[in-house]
């Protein structure tokens, strides 16, 4: 792995596709580690809808990515949220240790060329402002 590079991934979607980071080159990448379970994941899930409805037609993509274990409960969930942006199923939470999420929510920016950039752990309500910053950074460069 270069220097900087964000911990490659390839992770399955409730729908059974594969996502991987190297599939996501070119775009800015946005992070969500988090599960049903906990408080302030569910607290900071409106914010990551607004940035995925906010930069849509961008070349920015906002990805869940959860460590529930019970699939059926994180399907339920999704559905009765009406969640729109993508997540992605880490149930053994290998994804989320080699991003170092010691605890969630964990939210990280990887850049274009699939360098990890910035990371945030949990939540309070200034992340928002400052995850658009660096992705408005980003999409400049």
């Amino acid at each position: 792995t270069a220097p900087g590079a964000a911990p490659a991934f390839a992770l399955k979607s409730l729908t059974g596709e594969t996502v991987s980071l190297a599939s996501l080159k070119g775009n800015v990448v946005f992070i969500d580690f988090w599960a049903t379970w906990c408080p302030p994941c569910r607290i900071s899930m409106p914010s990551v809808e607004r940035l995925h409805a906010d930069y849509k037609g961008k070349p920015v993509r906002v990805i869940g990515v959860s460590v529930d274990e019970d699939i059926d409960a994180l399907r339920a969930f999704l559905k009765k949220k009406k969640t729109a942006h993508p997540v992605l199923m880490d149930p053994d939470s290998a994804t989320a240790s080699a991003y170092g999420a010691e605890g969630i929510p964990h939210f990280v920016v990887v850049d274009r060329e699939g360098r990890l950039v910035d990371q945030w752990s949990g939540f309070a309500p200034g992340f928002s402002d400052d995850w658009r910053k660096t992705i408005d950074r980003l999409l400049k460069s």
